[in-house]
């Protein structure tokens, strides 16, 4: 899979790094001092580890490893919807209070967070 932004390994992992960097400042957004949604704010320190490798690994299409990351995401997607599920009372009032900067906040991050998934599904299926 290529991607053109980054055709260079050390430029894939820089962009990772860029997107973690992005994902942790719409996380802290998301937390709200501690009133918002707190689980992104835990399970987006992952994504400075595992955007950087996900771009990575992609380019060389090594199914071992990619197998390994579907099965990190699967247990970081866990931790997510059980957080979320017991923050569920906070979203509602987060989108209140915020309006349509804290759906376009929930969006992005959601996308970020999604991305390295899809990443990682898409290279499995072309791995083949």
């Amino acid at each position: 899979m290529a991607i053109r932004l980054a055709r260079t390994p050390g430029s894939r992992i820089v962009l990772g790094l860029g997107l973690a960097a992005v994902a942790g400042i719409l996380s802290v957004f998301l937390s709200g001092a501690g009133h918002g949604w707190n689980t992104p704010l835990l399970v987006s320190v992952i994504l400075w580890v595992i955007l950087p490798l996900t771009l990575y690994i992609i380019g060389q299409r090594q199914r071992s490893l990619l197998l390994g990351l579907l099965v990190i995401a699967l247990g970081a997607d866990f931790i997510l919807v059980r957080g979320t599920i017991a923050e569920a009372r906070v979203l509602p009032h987060y989108v209140e209070v915020n309006g349509a900067a804290g759906i376009a906040i929930i969006a992005a991050w959601l996308a970020i967070w999604i991305l390295w998934q899809a990443l990682v599904v898409r290279a499995l299926f072309a791995a083949r």
